[in-house]
């Protein structure tokens, strides 16, 4: 999968990535817990290896690329799911949030998710279909 990041809410995040710094981003994000109500937001999640040992994983993504996507929860505004890795012994690809979920459970990550919020979109899947004007 190919994406590409152009906007982040937190400016130091923004910063070391080369992003621009859209604060407004932020405004995505739920209301705190202690309000009444479902938390509603417009935020998918990425898992961001803080060690960089391998590529971030995204909740979700276009399918198919384009106008025809099915998946209903995709959205290409991210918050950031930091990932770090406690029992080095155990560090391997993971590919999906299950996997993720599955070895924070196991205790050999942990997740440190933010208030970062990231403008990401999509435009490539793994099997390489692109949106139209992408080379």
């Amino acid at each position: 999968m190919r994406y590409i990041s152009t906007d982040a809410s937190d400016p130091a995040f923004a910063l070391r990535m080369g992003l621009n710094h859209a604060p407004r981003l932020a405004a995505a994000l739920p209301p705190p817990a202690h309000t009444s109500g479902p938390p509603a937001s417009v935020l998918e999640r990425v898992y961001m290896f803080i060690d960089d040992v391998q590529i971030n994983v995204f909740q979700s993504a276009p399918n198919p690329i384009g106008a025809g996507n099915q998946d209903k929860g995709y959205s290409p505004l991210w918050r950031m799911v930091g990932v770090k890795w406690i029992d080095r012994s155990k560090v391997r690809e993971l590919k999906s949030e299950e996997e993720i979920l599955a070895a924070e459970e196991r205790k050999e990550l942990a997740l440190e998710v933010t208030d970062i919020v990231i403008n990401c979109p999509v435009v490539r899947s793994r099997g390489g279909q692109s949106l139209r004007g992408v080379r």
